[in-house]
């Protein structure tokens, strides 16, 4: 269900982009969440769902560029965690069965965290 219900979202954000929902090519917004159309599509497909998974929505800096670390399971033991470029590209991934982490330096190197948005009420408070 969590493998369908991950394809599910990612097809909606690369199906939904029309000519005018054009992708900013470069972070210089301040509100991400609204003006990065995929991240946008991807949030509402968050808000939409009917699982109880908790999902955060985090920017950080890292190798020079602003990153998004969403994960869609905060807890699950599981789950795959991914940073996006500004652009939509998966950077990083992290956990899932296989144990992933390609980018063993992120924790390390990752600076100016930030939470940008998450449907656990007890921390969006």
């Amino acid at each position: 269900m969590k493998a369908l219900l991950k394809v599910l979202l990612i097809t909606i954000v690369f199906v939904s982009c029309s000519e005018d929902d054009e992708l900013k090519e470069t972070c210089v917004t301040n509100n991400p969440m609204e003006e990065l159309v995929w991240l946008k599509q991807l949030k509402s497909a968050f808000e939409q769902s009917t699982s109880a998974n908790i999902v955060e929505i985090y920017e950080y800096r890292y190798k020079q560029q602003r990153v998004f670390y969403i994960n869609d399971c905060v807890g699950c033991a599981d789950g795959l965690t991914k940073v996006y470029s500004c652009t939509g590209n998966v950077m990083c991934e992290f956990g899932g069965i296989a144990g992933l982490n390609t980018c063993p330096d992120f924790t390390n190197e990752a600076t100016d965290k930030k939470l940008l948005w998450t449907n656990n009420v007890s921390i969006a408070n």
